[in-house]
């Protein structure tokens, strides 16, 4: 049987320590991540929570260990369930023990993305587009873009892109042509992280997707949520406590329409007030609505004055040059 070397030994102590310590466990991925970046993101997390790499095997090795000892907990138990269950010690993750908020640790792994060029193998994390514009090559260049059918003119003794041109999706594969083109067009289009994959909290597993939703974004489903309900309520003449406010004030006015109606004055809520400023809107809308008729035939007289006034002019204009036409004609004679 082989021995543990000491270092596997100080690696397995700080790893349980780090899963009894820490109530929260990252799982982050580590494609394409530089060296140097990573010593980035351990400066940067120092204080707030704990890097820790190492070999998958290694690491799952441990976990089920301590899952499966004499006093193992079940915490423990539960932990070595989920990553057995959903794989999470596999492929090139890291780990990222922390006690903080979850979304101040993505912040800072966010904080530190860098831009990478497009290289031959890559599989592409996003779309890539090349733009319409001048690229500042020479007409000898065209063969690249001929590649990967990029409508192309030459101005001014350069190669110019007609219209932009999408040269890579997400998940696609770059090959020789695309890489060297991006390469001459100084675009470097992929962005690289220590990207979170899952999230370990207390015994409950988060994807990446619950990861995006905010205090904010739950607050805005609620609101719909009730608005839903009470248009609901509303709509069925259900009393709820989102909806008896707007019930009431809808049956007041309906009792404020019928006293204006039948002359009915009630002194609950200023009720005679109430009735009296609604009956003098009411009059005022129908002055306003009778000035206004009135000053409509008005308005079509006056400007039938004014047309009659345009005609006779330009009768009169007419007649002149008329005149001067005929005069002219006569001499003609």
């Amino acid at each position: 049987m082989p021995s543990i070397t000491p270092a596997k030994h100080a690696y397995e102590e700080h790893l349980i320590e780090c899963l009894t310590k820490y109530s929260h466990v990252l799982f982050v991925g580590m494609d394409n991540v530089r060296s140097q970046q990573v010593h980035e993101v351990r400066r940067a997390l120092r204080g707030k929570a704990e890097f820790v790499m190492g070999k998958k095997t290694l690491q799952a090795k441990i976990v089920h260990k301590r899952a499966h000892g004499k006093h193992a907990s079940p915490e423990a138990k539960h932990f070595a369930e989920l990553c057995e269950q959903h794989d999470l010690l596999s492929g090139n993750t890291g780990l990222v023990f922390t006690n903080n908020d979850v979304q101040e640790i993505t912040a800072v792994l966010d904080a530190h993305r860098v831009k990478a060029p497009a290289r031959v193998g890559a599989i592409a994390p996003c779309d890539v587009v090349v733009p319409a514009g001048n690229t500042g090559m020479e007409p000898t260049q065209t063969s690249f873009f001929q590649a990967l059918n990029i409508a192309t003119k030459i101005a001014k003794g350069m190669v110019e892109i007609v219209t932009e041109k999408k040269v890579l999706s997400t998940g696609d594969k770059v090959d020789n042509s695309t890489a060297t083109l991006l390469q001459k067009l100084n675009i470097s289009p992929f962005y690289y992280q220590v990207e979170v994959l899952t999230v370990f909290d207390r015994g409950v597993l988060f994807t990446r997707d619950d990861l995006k939703i905010t205090e904010d974004s739950i607050e805005q489903m609620l609101i719909e949520g009730l608005s839903n309900v009470s248009a609901m309520s509303l709509g069925a003449g259900i009393p709820t406590p989102a909806t008896i406010g707007h019930m009431v004030v809808d049956a007041f006015k309906n009792l404020l329409a019928i006293s204006v109606a039948t002359s009915y004055e009630f002194e609950e809520h200023n009720g005679k007030e109430l009735r009296e400023a609604a009956i003098n809107g009411t009059l005022a809308g129908a002055g306003g609505a009778a000035e206004e008729a009135a000053a409509a035939p008005a308005a079509a007289a006056g400007g039938a004055a004014a047309k009659k006034e345009e005609t006779e002019e330009d009768e009169e204009e007419d007649f002149g040059m008329g005149g001067l036409l005929l005069s002219k004609r006569n001499c003609a004679v």
